[in-house]
């Protein structure tokens, strides 16, 4: 077991996380031009959201399960670094389409590279950092992951609102893509199985075996569909309908960014947070509980309750806070699965949640859409549409609660084991 600190871990681990940050950030950019992209590609709420969401979600959550196993077979280097190359050819396809159908056929592709940000920087982690405080390490690497849609929903949108030029924003992505990319060919290196002084020797399972392996396990369902029921409400706001909601609240373009930006603080300092308590406590599953009821709360407030300000920014904060406690469904399915199909189950969690989040993002705007008709949703028909989030909210709660059992984490060396 990997039980040391080195800078080369911390490198590598580090220009994983930027990869992950880069494509959290393509995933909800769209949302901060949703009005631009809009009126260019004339689009409704519904189109928009199979521009911004499903056409990117439904191929990254298919690629979960593929992912992890091409990181395995292939190693962190050549599978990041192709992921890295995939996200930037795409985001320049983009940034020159004109069309629903071509812009659609990139934000796919981006989709396809993107899918291999976080399972490469659990693979990193795993392979390169050490395991005895794996919660807290799991939440570091997505509080600095949750900088992509703090950018999207801060700075970005400054940009968005002073010119609306969001093609000259995707220009600026393009290059950041290309830096990345040599950052990742020039220092990210393979570990494959280190246990310290041994290497595990092993030959690498096929892909349906390791699925098989987990669809046995009922455990591994409830997990995913907690992650999913959890973090999908967070994503949605940011990538679809929650700027133009808070700005029915009575508020402008700039301070509905905000909160959702500060929604993503919470997020951030939410998952090393609930990481490192998770660790010192040895449990999980009270967190998830604890993450759940918090999310569940404070979204009821922000959608029935007329908030002052003040209140309402802090119930944004706190619903990013809570939804945050996904990241320990990462921890407890990595637990719940043997070590030789680890990759396999933490791609199996991220799969659920992705494709739960396109199934039921245009599902919403198709709501939307029937609620208003041809007029201007109102605020009534974005709190009745978004009430499907309440729902799932609580179905995440329900799952925490009554479902998922507890793993008893214990943070002890384990024996090196060789396999043949």
């Amino acid at each position: 077991m990997q039980n040391k600190l080195t800078s080369k871990g911390l490198l590598i681990w580090g220009v994983a996380t930027l990869f992950f940050m880069y494509e959290f950030l393509l995933r909800t950019v769209l949302g901060t031009f949703e009005y631009p992209i809009t009126s260019d590609f004339h689009l409704t709420p519904f189109t928009f959201a199979l521009l911004s969401s499903t056409s990117f979600q439904v191929i990254y959550a298919l690629m979960q399960l593929p992912a992890g196993w091409l990181c395995e077979r292939f190693g962190l280097k050549l599978t990041l670094s192709s992921a890295a190359i995939l996200c930037t050819l795409s985001v320049f396809g983009f940034l020159f389409s004109h069309t629903f159908g071509v812009a659609a056929l990139f934000r796919i592709t981006m989709g396809l590279g993107a899918s291999f940000g976080w399972i490469c920087v659990l693979v990193a982690l795993y392979d390169w950092l050490p395991k005895s405080n794996i919660a807290l390490l799991i939440g570091l690497s997505q509080l600095i992951g949750t900088l992509g849609p703090m950018i999207s929903s801060g700075p970005i949108d400054s940009i968005a609102r002073s010119s609306g030029d969001w093609r000259f924003v995707f220009h600026m992505l393009g290059i950041i893509g290309l830096v990345l990319t040599t950052l990742i060919v020039l220092f990210v290196k393979n570990n494959k199985a280190y246990t310290g002084p041994f290497q595990i020797l092993k030959r690498p399972t096929s892909l349906n075996i390791g699925m098989l392996s987990i669809f046995k396990e009922v455990q591994v369902l409830y997990i995913s569909l907690y992650s999913a029921c959890s973090y999908f409400t967070l994503e949605y706001l940011s990538e679809n309908s929650g700027k133009a909601f808070i700005t029915m609240l009575g508020y402008d373009g700039s301070e509905a960014a905000y909160m959702l930006s500060l929604a993503w603080v919470g997020y951030a300092l939410g998952c090393p947070f609930f990481g490192w308590v998770s660790d010192i406590t040895n449990r999980r599953k009270p967190v998830m509980i604890l993450a759940s009821l918090l999310a569940l709360v404070s979204m009821i407030l922000i959608l029935y309750c007329p908030l002052s300000k003040l209140l309402l920014t802090i119930a944004f904060f706190i619903l990013g806070f809570g939804v945050s406690g996904q990241s320990i469904g990462f921890v407890i399915m990595a637990e719940q699965c043997s070590a030789q199909h680890r990759s396999t189950g933490l791609g199996f969690n991220n799969a659920v949640t992705m494709l739960f989040a396109s199934c039921n993002a245009p599902f919403i705007g198709w709501v939307l859409s029937r609620l208003s008709g041809q007029s201007i949703p109102t605020l009534l028909h974005y709190q009745q549409a978004l009430t499907i989030t309440v729902i799932f909210l609580s179905l995440g709660f329900i799952l925490s609660v009554f479902f998922i059992k507890e793993t008893f984490c214990k943070s002890k060396k384990t024996p090196t084991v060789l396999m043949y």
